[in-house]
């Protein structure tokens, strides 16, 4: 028995068998939630760079709308632009209050944007303001599901004034 209590050789081995599956499992949850966090922070960005590209412009139209959701693609990179949905809107702030003044839903959404005069009241103070909304969304899936979910939907809202016109034309 005393020589069992001494001989501690495989104490090592044994603890870092018991530790091992736990260490992996912190780093496919560390691996999983980073890729999620990425995936949120290209969203981000490519939704604000379809806002800013339409904010530059004083008309838009349906051949411009399409390149502005290439470049929302483009900007999801290395991950798929594929999943990549995104809804515009520009709001102006009339006289008679909030306005729609135009919609588009031709980069892959078929959803307009619910609730986009609430969401453009604080960014359009004065009679003749107004901004491009842009609500992207992305349906991510993940390539390593051990952790976390296989997929989620994210979802990011933009939002740019006009940079040399008071409204822009679509159209």
């Amino acid at each position: 028995m005393r020589l069992l209590q001494r001989n501690r050789e495989g104490t090592a081995m044994v603890e870092f068998a018991l530790v091992l599956p736990i260490l992996i499992v912190m780093f496919a949850g560390l691996f999983e939630v980073t890729r999620v966090v990425a995936a949120n922070m290209r969203l981000e960005d490519a939704a604000q760079s379809v806002a800013d590209m339409i904010a530059q412009q004083s008309n838009v139209s349906s051949s411009m709308m399409a390149n502005f959701c290439e470049g929302g693609q483009l900007a999801m990179y290395p991950l798929s632009g594929a999943p990549l949905k995104i809804s515009v809107a520009e709001v102006t702030n009339t006289s008679s209050g909030l306005v729609v003044d135009w919609s588009d839903t031709n980069c892959g959404s078929a959803a307009q944007i619910s609730g986009v005069t609430s969401s453009a009241a604080s960014l359009v103070p004065n009679v003749t303001d107004s901004v491009i909304v842009v609500q992207a969304t992305y349906a991510y899936s993940s390539p390593l599901s051990l952790v976390l979910e296989s997929s989620y939907l994210l979802s990011e809202t933009a939002f740019q004034r006009p940079y040399n016109v008071g409204t822009i034309t679509h159209g």
